[in-house]
């Protein structure tokens, strides 16, 4: 069950650059409304993409899946795909705990990704 209902956004703060943000709970109450938020992004053909996770709160299997998506229709259409979490981002121990992180390039903060 969430405890903080999950939100979305996209902005693009420069042209061909996309940052796609989570806040909050991103469980199995809101995973499809997360896989149509994934789908504009996919939809985008900028050439990087920042999924900023630094306001997120949980993050279940079934987004991880989705960030695995991400990456590998980034990795087929030769674009960038960076994430912001800290260390200390609840976003973070899901990705370190199941081994993921090392399938992508993280960050601590957005003026990271916006200037990789």
């Amino acid at each position: 069950m969430s405890t903080s209902e999950g939100s979305f956004s996209l902005i693009s703060p420069k042209p061909g650059v996309l940052v796609f943000s989570v806040a909050g709970d991103v469980d199995i109450d809101n995973s499809d409304l997360a896989q149509e938020w994934a789908e504009r992004v996919r939809l985008n053909d900028g050439e990087l993409t920042v999924v900023d996770l630094s306001e997120s709160t949980f993050i279940s299997s079934d987004f991880l899946n989705i960030l695995l998506g991400l990456r590998q229709d980034h990795e087929d259409r030769g674009r960038i795909l960076i994430l912001v979490a800290s260390r200390h981002a609840a976003a973070r121990a899901p990705l370190v705990t199941t081994g993921l992180s090392k399938f992508f390039t993280i960050v601590p903060d957005l003026a990271s990704a916006l200037s990789a």
